[in-house]
């Protein structure tokens, strides 16, 4: 079976990237708007919402980074044995006394 893969254009990646992140662009411009029209202590907020999504972001490519490198020489790990509990019966799934 030969599934071609959709090319996608740098317009609709970033289209796409846009509506994932819709409420952070929202939380960072619409203080923005709101310090170019009223008072420019809207900015200090578009300020800190800003840098806190950018350290969220940082964090994640980071962790994500991490997991990718980690994956690739993943050692096998032993089985952790179970431990039989003597008060239950596993196949009428009953406590014995």
């Amino acid at each position: 079976m030969n599934v071609q893969r959709e090319q996608r254009t740098r317009l609709e990646r970033a289209m796409e990237w846009a509506v994932w992140h819709f409420g952070e662009l929202a939380f960072t411009v619409g203080p923005l708007v709101l310090a170019m029209v009223f008072t420019p202590w809207f900015a200090l907020v578009s300020a800190v919402v800003a840098a806190g999504w950018a350290v969220h972001e940082v964090r994640d490519h980071r962790e994500q980074a991490r997991l990718r490198a980690g994956t690739a020489d993943r050692k096998q790990l032993p089985a952790t044995p179970t431990v039989t509990d003597e008060t239950t019966n596993h196949q009428g799934r009953e406590v014995t006394r």
